[in-house]
């Protein structure tokens, strides 16, 4: 394998090694990574897409062993990855492709060997390494949590979201809303840190059709991922409330 083909990321998730042949497609298109020492970072939980350039001699493709080791700070390698504990893996397209999906905080060593076909001469290329740095995973919640308290309205209404930790955008957010003691789910996406979670008109969370009674409005976040499918921590101010007013009941004007 030529120098020039580095191994290229996009996911996130921990590592062993082994080697593997084709089962899954892969799913989005990798970028390259712009340097092989400076460590991938990842969110634990998280899948990554690694891969290198496929070559295929004659009608038979070259072999990919890839492993992966645990590491101290400085990237020196430890003893192998565990499967299943420290991470799983999974091929994409073809065995130059790897989905990893990381289970563990830590740091690790990616290694690839590429060799050619045995009647290619089972030649060895360079060995490839990737330094991967497995993060805790990012919290969201909300920034305040309570609203103001107003009249009825009719329109959407629009959130305020805080974030800790490494977190990949767009992230997707499982809601419950409570209208009225009614309760109802939906996903919302966030597409960036400034980005607001923006409850749809349609709810009517700021409507309140009664004229004697002011109604309590809450919605509670009870999931989220990010761009990875990494699963994020919610943090304490998991719940937002307001109240809306009731309408006057403005009637009619009587004369004698």
């Amino acid at each position: 394998m030529k120098t020039s083909n580095l191994i290229k990321v996009t996911g996130c998730l921990l590592g062993f090694g082994l080697s593997v042949s084709n089962t899954i497609a892969q799913t989005t298109t990798p970028p390259t990574q712009l340097s092989v020492v400076a460590p991938h970072n990842v969110g634990v939980s998280s899948t990554h897409i690694y891969d290198v350039a496929y070559t295929v001699r004659g009608a038979t493709p070259n072999q990919y062993s890839w492993t992966i080791y645990t590491a101290d700070g400085t990237y020196t390698k430890g003893p192998a990855a565990v499967p299943g504990t420290d991470y799983t893996i999974t091929a994409g397209g073809n065995a130059a492709l790897q989905n990893i999906k990381w289970l563990k905080t830590g740091h690790y060593v990616i290694e690839l060997q590429e060799t050619n076909p045995v009647a290619n001469g089972s030649c060895a290329g360079t060995l490839q390494s990737l330094n991967v740095n497995v993060g805790p995973t990012g919290t969201v919640q909300f920034l305040n949590a309570t609203g103001t308290n107003q009249c009825p309205a009719s329109g959407g209404y629009s959130l305020d979201l805080s974030y800790t930790g490494t977190v990949s955008y767009p992230i997707t957010v499982d809601v419950q809303y409570t209208i009225n003691g009614s309760t109802s789910t939906a996903t919302i996406s966030v597409a960036n840190a400034a980005a607001k979670l923006d409850i749809p008109a349609g709810v009517n969370f700021l409507a309140n059709a009664t004229t004697t009674d002011d109604a309590a409005r809450s919605v509670k976040i009870t999931g989220a991922k990010d761009s990875f499918g990494g699963v994020l921590t919610i943090g304490a101010t998991d719940t937002h409330t307001l109240t809306i007013w009731s309408i006057p009941a403005t009637t009619p004007i009587h004369h004698d």
